[in-house]
């Protein structure tokens, strides 16, 4: 099942994606995070259905949800970073205004950086509360998988300077509004290896990003679990798992006005999104 939102007619809905169409469960559930935790109960509801070309997709999760993201959780991304592997898992968070859906700009202010990146992952989506979840629990609370391109802007990641040191900014870099996309939908209970699935990103049909999640060095379960240890998991909540080697930062390359971001992933399908950018 290919569970989203989406708007339609001016309103906020919650759908199943299916055939080109999407099935409007709206009415059946209290909310996007209800659906998460009863997709049998959505399934079983119907709905009228809306051709995909004629609604807009928004990220699947709500304002109320927390966007974990882990940093540095590829090996080969650490080493073209040049960056050790931390110790245990490197968490940050985005602010949900952060995100978009698919066929959104990516809007970023040409006042505030000129330097955006792409950045491709797998996302889990939590369908049951968590806390304190063990490795081998941690895949139970989990509702599906989605595709997550964490878009940074370097030039203020890596801008700051404390002193004669120069330090990560990943709240400057990583949170800005309107400009990390999500989508299209989550694909739930169809995926039961997250750890052996294909991963790529293209700017304009150039392929920048070719891997596959289980050249991971945490895995998704391990991710869960970790978070689960320092905050109470709630259905809608995202991790993202961090991007394989081949970002832009390190080939010299930033994402430029009008180009097109996509990211692939094993049985979710394409995330898709145009570079805009602001000027006033």
């Amino acid at each position: 099942m290919r569970l989203g939102r989406f708007q339609a007619a001016g309103e906020q809905r919650i759908g199943i994606f299916e055939d080109g169409e999407v099935r409007d469960v709206t009415n059946g559930v209290e909310g996007f995070d209800d659906a998460l935790s009863r997709p049998d109960a959505v399934a079983a509801t119907d709905g009228p259905a809306f051709d995909v070309d004629d609604i807009s997709y928004l990220p699947p999760t709500t304002d109320r949800n927390t966007v974990f993201c882990a940093g540095l959780n590829y090996e080969a991304h650490a080493e073209e970073s040049d960056i050790d592997v931390p110790e245990w898992p490197l968490i940050f968070m985005k602010p949900p205004r952060a995100l978009v859906g698919h066929e959104a700009p990516i809007s970023y202010h040409t006042k505030v950086t000129e330097a955006i990146d792409y950045e491709a992952e797998l996302a889990a989506v939590i369908g049951t509360t968590g806390r304190h979840l063990s490795v081998d629990e941690a895949l139970d609370h989990v509702a599906g998988y989605t595709i997550f391109n964490d878009t940074t802007a370097r030039d203020l990641q890596f801008g700051l300077r404390v002193g004669d040191e120069e330090m990560l900014d990943w709240f400057s870099g990583k949170a800005m509004q309107a400009t990390t996309p999500i989508g299209p939908y989550i694909v739930v209970d169809e995926i039961e290896e997250p750890q052996d699935l294909a991963i790529a990103s293209r700017v304009d049909g150039k392929t920048m990003q070719d891997d596959t999640t289980g050249m991971m060095v945490r895995s998704v379960a391990d991710l869960v679990s970790f978070v689960s240890s320092r905050v109470l998991l709630e259905p809608g909540d995202i991790i993202a798992t961090g991007t394989p080697e081949g970002v832009g930062a390190f080939q010299d390359i930033t994402l430029q006005e009008d180009e097109t971001v996509e990211v692939d992933i094993e049985g979710i399908g394409t995330l898709r999104n145009r570079v805009e950018s602001v000027s006033e």
